[in-house]
């Protein structure tokens, strides 16, 4: 029979040869240390979009839902998803990360004419939620349900008369917006009373 410490040795040796090994494999890119991968629960939201731009099938467009001084409210008709919808505003073009079906926002361009997106399926986009801010003493709150951080766009900033009607608005930088998982609060000075809509895309373009 073994000896009681030499068969604990032997045990230890094999623990660590087999530690060692998963390390190395693990080193190799070959197993992810990531929770919920192991978990079987990872983040479905997607990166990379391959899909082309062109008109939505089921005859969904992009367009101007109110127009005032520099500053517009876009609004997605279609029942699939809007992506990278580039706008025109004069001799500038920016471009709308996402829109969901029926999903509206803001835009600090004056009269936006939107170009061809590409359409994508909701659910392609793995859960995907637009983020929200509110303006609170001090700055803006950002609020994110997604199970990932987003890359900041930055945000418009869209201002209004006590009837409601548009008066102008401004964009805030990539660096005053955030798109991170949670709350999160910036100091940003924004007048008390104005919409903030962020820009929060899948990924950096």
């Amino acid at each position: 029979m073994m000896p009681r410490l030499g068969k604990d040795r032997v045990l230890a040796v094999l623990a660590a040869v087999v530690v060692l090994g998963l390390l190395a494999f693990i080193g190799r890119g070959k197993v992810s240390l990531d929770t919920n991968s192991l978990l079987g629960t990872a983040c479905a939201i997607p990166s990379r979009i391959t899909a082309v731009p062109g008109p939505a099938p089921d005859g969904g467009v992009v367009r101007v839902a109110e127009q005032g001084p520099g500053a517009a409210v876009l609004e997605n008709t279609s029942t699939l998803a809007a992506y990278r919808i580039p706008l025109t505003s004069g001799a500038r073009t920016v471009e709308m990360p996402l829109l969901l079906p029926g999903e509206r926002i803001g835009i600090a361009l004056d009269r936006p004419e939107p170009g061809p997106a590409t359409w994508l399926p909701p659910e392609s986009l793995g859960g995907f939620t637009p983020v929200t801010a509110t303006v609170v003493p001090g700055g803006v709150r950002y609020h994110s349900a997604n199970c990932r951080a987003l890359t900041s766009h930055g945000a418009a900033v869209l201002h209004r008369d006590a009837n409601g009607r548009l008066t102008g608005g401004e964009q805030l930088p990539a660096a005053s917006v955030s798109c991170a998982v949670g709350e999160k609060e910036l100091p940003v000075v924004v007048a008390a009373g104005s919409e903030v809509y962020p820009y929060c895309a899948l990924a950096a373009f």
